[in-house]
């Protein structure tokens, strides 16, 4: 993918009571390494209500809504790995990938590239169980 992605973006281990409660997370690492504004972070959570960001088995996409596109800094993938699952409207998710593209082509470029990654399941596990970020970093960035 083409964004910058480090060990910063990525958030090992996290244990949440709720899908609220990691997309908070996500948000606040997006704003503190000045890639959002809080706003955007705080559209991450209206997303939500307005529809699932679920996408398959065990992995959701938290992102904000349209309205807040310019509240994007500049891109920003932050990767949430919940190893003992937490409960996305009925389903159970253990990696929660927030995003925000600036601009519309690039946030359809994130979501291509991540796309390539999550349809093969075996990278897919090996971001859910890994405890090196270094190891997620690389299963993103080597998506083209």
């Amino acid at each position: 993918m083409s964004i910058s992605l480090d060990a910063q973006h990525v958030l090992l281990g996290r244990e949440h009571q709720s899908k609220e409660d990691v997309i908070r997370e996500i948000g606040q690492r997006m704003v503190a390494l000045g890639e959002v504004t809080p706003r955007y972070a705080e559209a991450m959570l209206e997303k939500e209500q307005q529809c699932s960001t679920w996408i398959t088995d065990g992995v959701a996409l938290p992102h904000g809504t349209s309205a807040v596109k310019d509240e994007i800094l500049q891109d920003s993938v932050v990767v949430a790995q919940i190893p003992q699952g937490v409960d996305w409207g009925g389903k159970r998710v253990y990696l929660a990938i927030g995003l925000a593209g600036k601009g519309s082509q690039q946030h359809l470029k994130l979501l291509s590239g991540l796309a390539e990654v999550l349809q093969h399941r075996d990278k897919v596990d090996k971001l859910i169980r890994t405890g090196d970020a270094a190891e997620v970093v690389a299963i993103l960035t080597e998506a083209r």
